[in-house]
């Protein structure tokens, strides 16, 4: 029975030592960290709402706490729309249905070793260019680690090929 037990605490810290990471900035933007070939990416996970919707050529800037602003320009290169539906009957006989569907958006942009290295400063600000309003903010919960959680999480990269670090 121990033997049983260990075996499932090591398979969960293993599955749970090579799940990506998401960094949220507010209720509709999530980066999370990504490197291919030698290359490193910051990916930007972005839910559609009635003012911010992401644009194809996707910019992101962010003000680090030293006033420097790193910007980031890349594409958005896959999206996914969840429809949902509630029915509600009125109890007369008839019911009537509530639907939506909501829209994700996954944006990939280049990020330099020393912009990744900049990160460690800290995050001031995020400002991304959705229409028609721009989505910025400056106070969201995990501010003050922000920056250091995607430095860190870029030293945890590992290669494509092997378990070996990319960074």
């Amino acid at each position: 029975m121990k033997k049983l037990i260990l075996l499932l605490l090591i398979m969960t810290s293993a599955t749970l030592a090579s799940a990506v990471e998401f960094r949220s900035v507010g209720s509709n933007a999530e980066f999370n960290v990504y490197t291919f070939d030698g290359k490193y990416y910051l990916i930007l996970t972005f839910k559609d709402d009635g003012i911010n919707r992401l644009t194809n050529h996707t910019t992101v800037k962010i003000v680090l706490t030293d006033g420097t602003i790193i910007r980031l320009d890349g594409i958005n290169a896959s999206s996914s729309t969840d429809m949902n539906s509630t029915s509600f009957y009125n109890g007369f006989g008839s019911s009537f249905t509530i639907g939506g569907s909501d829209d994700k958006h996954y944006a990939i942009f280049p990020i330099t070793e020393e912009q990744i290295e900049s990160l460690n400063i800290g995050v001031e600000r995020v400002a991304i260019n959705t229409i028609p309003e721009v989505y910025k903010r400056s106070k969201w919960s995990g501010k003050k680690n922000f920056g250091q959680n995607l430095y860190n999480d870029f030293k945890n990269l590992r290669d494509e090929l092997t378990d070996d670090p990319t960074y």
